[in-house]
């Protein structure tokens, strides 16, 4: 994960950057308004950072279907994840009135909602 910046005289023009050492198979991203993101990965987890370069605040573990797609409301109270099959609405506000992006959410982690239509649909 970087940001790049084309005004820095650098081969690469990256200006932060954080290095993982594992590969976390990251697959999508969104931003909220205030700069949060949202990363999906391959395995269907998502991460919540409030900036690049830092470590993840929120980590919601996923069902284990790849995330395809991924959006961040205004506000930041809402991810929206989509699988191939199915969509995940994922609320992220804290009892503390902050957001997963900027808090660690702990116990307060909610369990997705997972909307799927049926066979017959």
């Amino acid at each position: 994960m970087f940001t790049l910046d084309p005004r820095l005289d650098t081969t690469d023009k990256i200006a932060k950057n954080r290095a993982y050492k594992k590969d976390p198979q990251f697959s999508t991203l969104s931003t909220s308004l205030t700069g949060g993101l949202a990363i999906g990965s391959a395995n269907g987890d998502i991460r919540l950072y409030k900036s690049v370069g830092m470590d993840a605040k929120t980590l919601l573990p996923g069902m284990g279907d790849a995330i395809n797609s991924i959006e961040v409301s205004r506000d930041g109270n809402w991810v929206l994840a989509t699988t191939k099959t199915y969509l995940l609405v994922i609320p992220t506000l804290c009892a503390n009135g902050k957001t997963g992006f900027e808090h660690r959410m702990g116990k307060e982690k909610p369990i997705p909602k997972k909307l799927q239509i049926k066979v017959q649909d």
